[in-house]
């Protein structure tokens, strides 16, 4: 039979000029790639378009090409069984999230005055939210580690480390994290590790001392 244009429905057109068709026929796959078959509807067929065309012997795609002629496509289904389309359809989507927020702090107590190298001296930090673990470490002014990190069990709410002092310099710190989650970490203000001053004698109004190596009078 020829052409029926009342069996041609538009599935799908875009902005950029694409469409997809459906055509539904009583005749063969061959019949309809004869040519001058859509000849009728040639400008509406523009090149570029494809067909899905459910003919009495497959379920087809083919695409267009110029002045309504069309290529052989790709067969889909040799049996041709009914195509069943959905011209419309509801969704509902029910999303539902539950998330607790933890808040997790560390807050170092001031670090000790007057340190001179190996002095023993204790660092400590207070903590909120579910911090277990602390690693305590000191760094020198360019940021490396020269002591630690040393953990400690956070325990009521705080924790404490001891450290001996490193050689003598300034800009080191004390740095405090959180073992879990080391963004969670607090930097001490720059501190001073000194040589020791020790008292060797007194002579009347004079005082001899020692720095380092040397004698002050």
């Amino acid at each position: 039979m020829p052409f029926d244009a009342r069996n041609l429905t538009p599935l799908e057109a875009s902005a950029a000029g694409f469409t997809m068709w459906l055509y539904t026929t009583t005749d063969t796959r061959a019949a309809v790639l004869a040519p001058g078959y859509f000849a009728s509807v040639a400008e509406r067929l523009l090149p570029g378009h494809l067909i899905l065309l459910q003919s009495a012997d497959s379920l087809s795609l083919i695409p267009v090409r110029s002045n309504g002629a069309v290529g052989n496509g790709l067969v889909l289904d040799a049996s041709a069984p009914p195509l069943r389309l959905s011209a419309a359809a509801a969704l509902r989507l029910l999303f539902r999230f539950e998330a607790t927020v933890q808040t997790r702090t560390v807050a170092l107590d001031p670090v000790p005055a007057g340190l001179y190298i190996g002095r023993s001296f204790t660092v400590s930090a207070r903590v909120t939210g579910p911090v277990t673990t602390l690693l305590f470490s000191i760094l020198d002014a360019a940021g490396g580690i020269v002591a630690g990190p040393v953990s400690a069990s956070a325990l009521s709410g705080s924790a404490s480390v001891s450290f001996a002092a490193p050689d003598a310099g300034s800009g080191y710190r004390v740095r405090v994290q959180d073992a879990d989650e080391p963004l969670v970490s607090q930097l001490s203000s720059s501190f001073v590790v000194t040589e020791p001053f020790v008292l060797l004698t007194e002579t009347g109004t004079t005082l001899l001392l020692q720095s380092g190596g040397e004698l002050l009078l």
